[in-house]
């Protein structure tokens, strides 16, 4: 039995940590007083006698932890902690938001396995979000009541309210609109930015294309950035890769590509790949030129989706390309809402008025 003695900062308590069978199991008190740990002798203490009915060959983790309450608040820190090793940055933020503004305040120590159903619709009755933030918030509590039955610190799931979120409008641009704005971006910054768009890349994916990753008149998007941080995997695609073949308009960009040493097929000037900042920044720049207003990731990647929807590709071919495991993921793309542009709305106002003031003065 492998173990130790730990104190959680948060929960600002000492608490004894064992693997048996290569499954984790957590004490945080006494199990004779079913008092918190004093201190680290006193769970160095229990250790030891745990480790003494190893040695005798006699120990049964349950006489451990005896109907020991699951203090919510202590597990849902704790888990938060373990998730950290398995979730990007983003999406273990909005698991901390949820957990530690909204869940810990409302259920605080109670036993995590006697909140029921009703609990959970009342949690769910009073948050003062929008409906998206209420199905991200309550949807963290269930992902974290999902991994305590699969870890088996509960015997059941209560039941979790009804959770809808409608599907939002997705703002696109057309291909003239998407030409527009490439037309207005530095020809040296041009080809990373052309090239997402081909194949409806995240900005994160594309910033992280290698050479090694164009072979054999393919692309294989195996690689995406977290933040800064290079990682050997993206977030759609089996085993965590996507293939296309080489279009010829993708080979031209290519062809513009400047040569140089580095590992990366897209640099700047200085030999580093671009940073999401760099990237944001010269394409707001030639969003303000081009008259549209429209964020970098809906222009790359929503936009190629609503392009093939609107030249009558089938959704099952647009959920193949951008690489969703689930259909509903494309779906969202049903609902699409082309970005106007600036200019042309205002063009179109300034002909209203025309008319209006040629009928006045007949």
């Amino acid at each position: 039995m492998g173990g130790g003695v730990y104190f959680d900062r948060r929960a600002k308590r000492w608490y004894i940590q064992v693997y048996i069978d290569g499954k984790r199991e957590r004490i945080w008190r006494d199990p004779a007083t079913q008092d918190p740990f004093w201190g680290k002798r006193h769970a160095q203490k229990i250790l030891g006698a745990m480790q003494h009915e190893v040695d005798e060959g006699g120990l049964v983790i349950a006489d451990w932890k005896p109907n020991a309450p699951l203090s919510f608040d202590v597990y849902a820190r704790a888990w938060l902690e373990d998730k950290a090793n398995s979730v990007s940055a983003k999406t273990l933020a909005g698991y901390r938001t949820a957990i530690e503004k909204y869940a810990i305040p409302f259920f605080g120590s109670r036993d995590l396995r006697k909140i029921r159903a009703r609990d959970l619709r009342e949690f769910k009755e009073q948050l003062p979000l929008s409906e998206k933030g209420v199905y991200n918030v309550v949807g963290a509590v269930k992902t974290m009541y999902r991994d305590a039955y699969r870890d088996e610190d509960i015997s059941r799931i209560p039941p979790f309210p009804a959770l809808s979120q409608s599907l939002p409008y997705v703002d696109y641009l057309t291909i003239e609109q998407q030409q527009s704005v490439l037309d207005r971006i530095p020809e040296r910054h041009r080809p990373i930015f052309e090239f997402g768009m081909e194949f409806g890349l995240r900005v994160q994916e594309v910033r992280a294309l290698q050479k090694d990753c164009i072979i054999d008149g393919k692309v294989i998007i195996r690689r995406a950035f977290a933040e800064n941080t290079l990682k050997e995997s993206t977030k759609t695609g089996e085993k965590g890769e996507r293939a296309f073949d080489l279009t010829e308009y993708a080979r031209n960009i290519l062809g513009r590509v400047e040569p140089h040493l580095g590992p990366f097929v897209f640099v700047r000037q200085d030999g580093k790949p671009y940073s999401n900042k760099d990237m944001n920044r010269i394409w707001r720049k030639a969003c303000e030129l081009a008259g549209v207003k429209i964020k970098l990731y809906n222009a790359m990647r929503h936009s190629l989706a609503c392009q093939l929807l609107d030249n009558g590709e089938g959704i099952e071919v647009v959920r193949q390309i951008l690489g969703h495991t689930n259909i509903k993921m494309t779906l969202r793309y049903t609902r699409r809402r082309v970005v106007p542009s600036v200019s042309r709305a205002l063009e179109r106002r300034r002909k209203v008025v025309e008319i209006k003031r040629k009928t006045k003065c007949q």
